[in-house]
C-alpha cells in the first residue's frame, strides 16, 4: 500500500511498536518529550544514553515517566554516540536517533570501522514532506548532508531516496532533477548532471523509476506549464521525489514549504545498514514524531 500522510506512516509504524530505538544523548526535555510521545502512541521503545541523574531530572520536570526504560549512563558524548552506534550494531536497538550529541560525533561513531552500519553507499538525507496542496507525500534530497555533491554522489544520493520510496509503498517513483531551467547549460553545470541522470535512468541504472531533468520547478509541478513551454514530461505535476543540486536549494526548498505552506515534514539519513532519525532542536512536536515514526517503519 503506497503511504499518502504521515498519520499512515505513524499508524503503519505502531505495527512494528516493539522495535527499539537507541536515543544518543537524551539529556534534553525537547528529546524526552518526543520519545515519550512516541512510546505513548506505540511507534517505538526507546534505549536512552547520556548522562542518567540529569536524564532522570528532566523527566521529573516535564513530568515523564521512565519506568521500564532502559538507560545507559554516559557523560562524554564521544562514549554517547560509541555506545548508541554499538547497541544497534549489535541488534539491541534497531535504528538510531540523534538526541543532544552534535551530528558531527555521532557520524563520526556510524562510520566507525568496527561497527556494521557503513555500507557502499554515502549517507545523505531525506526530507519527506505532506503539503496540503499536494495529493501524496513528496521527498526533497539532499538538503542537509551532502553540501555539493559530485555527480557520482547524486547517483547515490538519487539511490537512497528511490529505495526510501518503495518502502512507503511507491513501485515506480517519479523523479524531477530540479534545476533553474529545464535545458542543458554548460554554464549550469547541474544541468548536465540532471541530462546524465536520465540518461542513465533510461538504461536501467535506477530500477523502476522515473527520472527527469532538468526540469524548473515550475515544469516539475504543473503539466500546464510544461505544455505552455513545450516540454513532454512523465514526471510533470506528479513528481515523488526532487533531487536538487545542493544542500542550500534543498534546504531552503524544504523548510519554505514547512513554515510557508503549512507542510508537515519528517527527516533521515539514510545510506548506513539501519535509519538515522535526525531532529533538531527547533523541530516541533508533530515533526519529531513524523521522524521517528518513519524511522522505524525504515528499520
Amino acid at each position: 500500500m503506497m503511504l499518502t500522510n504521515f498519520k499512515q506512516i505513524v499508524d503503519e509504524a505502531k505495527k512494528y511498536s516493539g522495535k527499539k530505538i537507541a536515543i544518543a544523548g537524551a539529556e534534553s526535555k525537547a528529546v524526552l518529550q518526543a520519545v515519550d510521545h512516541a512510546r505513548k502512541l506505540g511507534v517505538m521503545e526507546p534505549i536512552l544514553f547520556g548522562n542518567k541523574e540529569k536524564i532522570q531530572a528532566y523527566s521529573e520536570e516535564i513530568n515523564i515517566s521512565l519506568e521500564n526504560t532502559q538507560i545507559v549512563h554516559q557523560t562524554d558524548d564521544s562514549e554517547i554516540a560509541y555506545s548508541a552506534v554499538k547497541s544497534v550494531h549489535e541488534n539491541e536497538a534497531h535504528g538510531l536517533m540523534k538526541g543532544k550529541v552534535s551530528t558531527p560525533t555521532l557520524l563520526k561513531a556510524v562510520l566507525n570501522k568496527k561497527f556494521n552500519l557503513r555500507t557502499e553507499n554515502l549517507l545523505s538525507h531525506i526530507a519527506l514532506l505532506e503539503i496540503p496542496s499536494y495529493p501524496k507525500l513528496l521527498m526533497t534530497t539532499d538538503g542537509g548532508m551532502v553540501i555539493r555533491p559530485t555527480f557520482e554522489q547524486k547517483v547515490s544520493i538519487l539511490k537512497n531516496g528511490i529505495e526510501m520510496m518503495r518502502k512507503i509503498g511507491v513501485k515506480k517513483p517519479k523523479v524531477a532533477v530540479l534545476a533553474a531551467i529545464e535545458k542543458v547549460n554548460p554554464d549550469m553545470p547541474e544541468t548536465e548532471d540532471a541530462a546524465k541522470l536520465q540518461d542513465m535512468a533510461k538504461k536501467g541504472a535506477f530500477g523502476d523509476a522515473i527520472v527527469e531533468g532538468p526540469l524548473a520547478t515550475d515544469i516539475a509541478f504543473s503539466k500546464e506549464a510544461a505544455k505552455i513551454k513545450g516540454v513532454e514530461s512523465l514526471v510533470s505535476g506528479d513528481p515523488d521525489i526532487c533531487l536538487v543540486p545542493e544542500i542550500a536549494t534543498g534546504n531552503i526548498f524544504a523548510k519554505g514549504l514547512w513554515h510557508l505552506a503549512n507542510a508537515k515534514i519528517a527527516g533521515l539519513i539514510l545510506g548506513a545498514r539501519k535509519p538515522i532519525i535526525l531532529l533538531s532542536r527547533s523541530d516541533d512536536a508533530e515533526t519529531k514524531l513524523n521522524s521517528i515514526a518513519l524511522g522505524v517503519l525504515t528499520a
